[in-house]
């Protein structure tokens, strides 16, 4: 493989959608390769940040915890004293507690068996025209990751839009700069779109008034 194409697959790499032979061709060009090694940790953190926001499944409740605290409460409100003053209340609420732990650790179990679903079903493609790559969600929330992109000209903006069947949705404004940078889209990401970057004018448009710089594969 070249050198670019091994920089290509960082999205494929962060999302385990590689070969054993191209894995092994990624990690011996990552290591020595710390721009891979930037791109690919903030690909990583984009990829986590849309797991949380997006599952497949619904969350566990989000009283869990309270519902939780709440018998602990009650548990401590209906101890009645023995022959120790400390000896039941100190064994209700140690067995409260370990309810408390059990309870919280089925719900981060789970948490992490649906983050780990929502990740899997995760697409990943980069981009031409620049260093970087499209990451998007199972609800088809996206966000782009850019590497060392030029800050936009004075008075203009980088504009990232979403293209399907044709149409382009606007998806945000961003700057631009030095290093690694992740851009949230403000459009969903449908299957087989592809994400685009215009130079617009400050504040950006409705529609693109520039050929794109960069685009992506199809998603």
């Amino acid at each position: 493989m070249e050198s670019q194409p091994l920089h290509d697959l960082t999205p494929a790499y962060a999302l385990d959608a590689l070969s054993p032979e191209e894995v092994e061709a990624y990690e011996a060009h990552l290591a020595h390769c710390e721009q891979c090694r930037e791109e690919l940790a903030q690909f990583q953190g984009a990829a986590e940040a849309l797991a949380y926001a997006a599952g497949p499944e619904p969350a566990p409740s989000s009283d869990l915890r309270e519902r939780i605290l709440d018998a602990a409460r009650a548990e401590r409100s209906n101890v009645v004293p023995l022959r120790s003053r400390w000896t039941a209340p100190v064994a209700a609420l140690a067995a409260v507690a370990a309810c408390a732990a059990i309870g919280l650790l089925a719900w981060n179990v789970s948490l992490r068996q649906q983050l780990g679903d929502a990740k899997s079903a995760m697409r990943g493609v980069p981009v031409s025209g620049a260093r970087g790559s499209v990451v998007v969600g199972y609800s088809g929330t996206g966000a782009l990751v850019l590497s060392d992109l030029r800050a936009a000209p004075a008075g203009k903006t980088y504009e990232a839009w979403v293209i399907a069947d044709g149409k382009a949705t606007r998806a945000g404004v961003f700057a631009g700069g030095s290093g690694t940078i992740v851009i949230t889209l403000d459009h969903a990401v449908p299957a087989g779109a592809i994400v685009a970057v215009t130079v617009e004018q400050a504040g950006g448009v409705e529609q693109p008034t520039q050929t794109p710089f960069i685009t992506s594969q199809p998603v």
